[in-house]
Order: C-alpha cells, then sequence, then structure tokens
C-alpha cells in the first residue's frame, strides 16, 4: 500500500463510516462468541494497519499488533500503542501456539499465499484459541479502489470456505457483511468500471456530509447486532469466526513423526 494511503488511514479511521462500521461488527461477533470480555487474553493482531482496532482491544487485553510496513507501525505509536513488530506476516517471530486470539482483517486479499498465511496463523494460536478474518466479498466488485490497496483478489464465499477447509480450524461463525450497504457500493463500483478515471487508482474513502456519515455508522451497529444472532446472505464483505480445536495441535505433531 502507497505511503499516501496509509495517511488516509490514519486520518479518517476515528471517523469514517467503513472503519468505524467494520470495528463495531468485529467488537460484537467477538464479545458474543469469545471470552474477550471476561478474561484478559493475548491478542494479536495480524497486518494491524495504523492501530484501530489495537486501540479498541486495549480495554480487554494488552494486544501486539504486526505489520510489514514501518509506516504503519510508526502510526499505531502516534495513538500511543507500543506492543508493535514490524515483522512478515507469512513468517510471525513468534512461539508456537502463543496466542488466544488473532485478528486478520481485510489482510488475506494483500498475500500470495494465502493458504500458507492461514498455517502461520493456525500455528501461533493456542488450541482452543480463536481466529477473526474479514475479506473483500465478490470478485465483479474489483476497481481500482483493490488497485490502490495492492489486492490480490476478491473471495467469494465458496473461496474462503475452501481456504478455510483446508486446516483443521473450525468454523464458529461465517458470514457476509456490510451488507445494507451493498447496493450503493455495488452500483457505485459497477458505474465507474464504465467510467474508469484516469491517473493512479485511488482508494473510495469518499468524503461525505457528517450526518450522512453518522447515519451509516448507525446502519453498521444495527447490522453488528443482527449478526450476533444471524447470518447476512451477501455484503461487501465476508467474516470468519474460527476456532483451534483443544488437542488438535498434538495429534498432528504425532502425525507428522509417523510419516
Amino acid at each position: 500500500m502507497r505511503a499516501e494511503e496509509y495517511e488516509r488511514m490514519y486520518h479518517q479511521e476515528n471517523t469514517y463510516w467503513w472503519f468505524q462500521g467494520r470495528k463495531e461488527i468485529v467488537l460484537e461477533l467477538l464479545g458474543h462468541h469469545t471470552p474477550l470480555s471476561s478474561e484478559r487474553l493475548s491478542v494479536l493482531d495480524v497486518g494491524c494497519g495504523t492501530g484501530l482496532l489495537l486501540e479498541a482491544l486495549r480495554p480487554f487485553a494488552q494486544p501486539v499488533g504486526v505489520d510489514f510496513s514501518p509506516l504503519a507501525t510508526n502510526y499505531c505509536r502516534q495513538r500511543g500503542l507500543q506492543r508493535l513488530v514490524c515483522a512478515r506476516v507469512e513468517a510471525l517471530p513468534f512461539a508456537h501456539e502463543r496466542f488466544d486470539l488473532i485478528l486478520a482483517l481485510d489482510l488475506f486479499e494483500h498475500i500470495d499465499d494465502d493458504a500458507g498465511l492461514l498455517r502461520e496463523l493456525w500455528r501461533v494460536c493456542r488450541p482452543g484459541g480463536n481466529l477473526m478474518i474479514t475479506v473483500p466479498a465478490y470478485r465483479f466488485l474489483w476497481s481500482d479502489h483493490d488497485e490502490a490497496l495492492h489486492h490480490r483478489r476478491r473471495y467469494t464465499r465458496d473461496s474462503l470456505l475452501r481456504l478455510i477447509r483446508a486446516t483443521d480450524f473450525e468454523i464458529v461463525r461465517f458470514s457476509s457483511a456490510i451488507t445494507m450497504m451493498f447496493p450503493p457500493i455495488a452500483a457505485f463500483r459497477l458505474t465507474q468500471k464504465l467510467f474508469k478515471p484516469r491517473g493512479a487508482p485511488k482508494t473510495h474513502l469518499i468524503p461525505l456530509p457528517r450526518l450522512v456519515n453518522r447515519f451509516l455508522i448507525e446502519m453498521l451497529k444495527l447490522e453488528a447486532r443482527w449478526l450476533r444472532h444471524f447470518n447476512l446472505p451477501f455484503g461487501v464483505s465476508l467474516v470468519a469466526l474460527l476456532r483451534k480445536p483443544v488437542g488438535r495441535e498434538a495429534v498432528n505433531v504425532e502425525r507428522e513423526k509417523g510419516e
């Protein structure tokens, strides 16, 4: 991702509807399906960007953030965050079974070997621990937004499920998300393909009137509450909450010894 995109992200994360809405969805699901609010968990945010979720998790944990970009970790430090590592996410500098909860939010689409990344997250997740993944959905929504963010792909429900099922992670929740904003976003991106703008691709962080932005955040807060109880059929994103079974790591080690 280009330097100017990190800067835009840092300056808009605390107010812009997309970042705030995704944060509400993530925290609602974690609060409902994990012991985040009742236990002091060891948490890792992989591909932490400029630190919005790391900051949001501080009341519940002492989260560790990893990003390959020094720009990203520098912006995290401007938030007062200290537990940061600059490293490639495909080769994390942590011991086996180190974390109770791992976040990989809008990360997999940046990585060439997404299956290898998932295996690495399995390695550092404790048995009984959780992994939350969000990815952009639908290949037909590919646009200069994806190009500006250096995405390798967008996912379908089937392609993400195949990726997950190639591991021993159990699926706790699997749903579409950012559903209420799907029609206008799809219309905008499909129209843009007909009238592709000139120049370098840019992310679609379109400035909105304050009241409109606030309304969209409240819509996504409502969607987050819906997701506590049922899955959504379509959306701009896919979200998966996974659990590593207790004892499965030992089984896999024994299997490798016998081969």
